[in-house]
């Protein structure tokens, strides 16, 4: 009795196991395809028809042990989108992966997986699973021109529109349907991994050898990009220097050196105007350069030194008062050029001494106190605004505000307008 029992419970497993294949089989499509070199019809030598070779069909059965064989059922979807049978096989064993003979042509086909148990019984079939077979062919490309200069360079000294034309071999266009087997996606990659797409497709030849794109510019900086194409089969070209472009500024570096006016505004500390009578300074003169070695589009970033010199002179009923005031500060600059370079917008901030020069007293009968002088700490921050006029010749307007600090005495906050003349080298 428990031996029938036995032969029952084994029968039942066989009979009912496979059917876990429908409802719980993950399937997928490994189709390798030799890819041609390309395109064009006629150019035997250039690789084989990507329809040949071999493509191996593969699915998963979690109950495969309890399966004899299976038998793969494709069809082909016409160009009315109604699936036709073009193959029926059988694999030799409970193997879940066949190879298709003769192999499939591009195209979208549609598959089904019976499975057989160990009785040869067929109990369970899969459910329809989608795949498709593209055209293979490897893009390659060659070279690169920008439209400006004819060259792999963009200079952002100078104005771009974007465009930029590469050469190769089968550089197709995008697809454009779903139905599209045989197409090409563009993206073009920064040395850092950054991806761009092109805003359009202006221009593109017959024998899928050329292709221009239109980049917005504003994505661009500086840096050297690549131009990755990757066909419908997923082949993609090799990295050379064909395929590369660089941005950056032919001029690399700016070097700004600026002469001009400045006239101190005393804004806090009571004893500058307790003694000289006034918070103002008229007679002073001032020198800056700055130097921009990192360019970028979104601007530059530079280190400066700035110097000036002051005249303070008063003379009251009682005692006539003369001093010097000198500064020199280090600073890190940015600057924004703008209106196609006419134009430079500049923020500067950093630290640096200020002194007190020669500062003496002159009272009735010539008696005059020791000259004094005193060099303090001070820091400074501030912007400027740079015209060019002519060529590298430019004016320029500027204001710092600067705090000196005197140990045991003052400390005073001054703005300092200026307005200069200045050259870019």
């Amino acid at each position: 009795m428990d031996f029938k029992r036995l032969l029952l419970l084994a029968a039942l497993v066989l009979v009912l196991e496979p059917f876990a294949f429908a409802k719980k089989s993950k399937r997928k499509v490994l189709a390798s395809v030799p890819a041609a070199e390309d395109s064009e019809a006629g150019e035997e030598e250039d690789g084989g028809s990507s329809s040949s070779g071999w493509q191996i069909l593969e699915w998963e059965d979690e109950n495969s042990r309890l399966a004899l064989r299976y038998q793969v059922v494709i069809e082909q979807r016409n160009k009315k989108g109604l699936y036709e049978e073009i193959m029926r096989f059988e694999t030799k064993d409970n193997s879940t992966q066949a190879q298709i003979e003769p192999p499939l042509a591009p195209g979208f086909y549609r598959y089904s997986v019976i499975s057989y148990n160990l009785f040869n019984i067929p109990k369970a079939q899969s459910d329809w699973e989608e795949f498709a077979i593209y055209m293979a062919y490897k893009p390659r490309v060659n070279d690169a021109s920008v439209d400006v200069n004819l060259s792999s360079n963009i200079y952002l000294d100078y104005k771009n529109d974007g465009i930029i034309t590469f050469n190769g071999r089968n550089l197709f266009m995008p697809p454009e349907s779903p139905d599209d087997i045989s197409f090409s996606q563009y993206i073009l990659r920064s040395s850092g991994g950054r991806e761009i797409k092109p805003l359009e497709i202006l221009e593109h030849s017959d024998n899928n050898r050329k292709i221009q794109f239109k980049f917005d510019m504003n994505d661009l900086d500086v840096g050297k990009y690549s131009l990755a194409v990757t066909d419908a089969s997923g082949l993609t070209n090799d990295e050379n220097s064909g395929n590369l472009v660089t941005v950056r500024f032919k001029k690399w570096m700016d070097f700004n050196i600026s002469a001009g006016y400045i006239c101190p505004v005393v804004l806090f500390d009571d004893t500058i105007e307790t003694y000289f009578g006034t918070k103002v300074f008229p007679l002073g003169g001032t020198a800056r350069m700055t130097w921009f070695p990192y360019k970028r589009r979104w601007g530059n970033l530079g280190v400066g030194l700035s110097a000036s010199y002051t005249w303070m002179k008063v003379e009251k009923s009682e005692y006539k008062l003369e001093s010097n005031l000198g500064c020199a500060h280090l600073y890190f600059a940015y600057a924004k050029p703008l209106f196609n370079k006419r134009l430079a917008l500049e923020a500067h901030a950093g630290v640096g001494v200020t002194a007190l020069l020669g500062y003496r007293f002159t009272f009735d009968h010539n008696i005059k106190s020791e000259p004094k002088s005193s060099i303090n700490f001070s820091m400074m921050a501030g912007g400027a605004a740079q015209a060019f006029v002519f060529k590298r010749l430019y004016v320029e307007l500027a204001v710092d505000f600067a705090a000196f600090f005197i140990p045991g005495d003052m400390t005073f906050g001054s703005l300092m307008p200026a307005a200069s003349v200045g050259w870019q080298f």
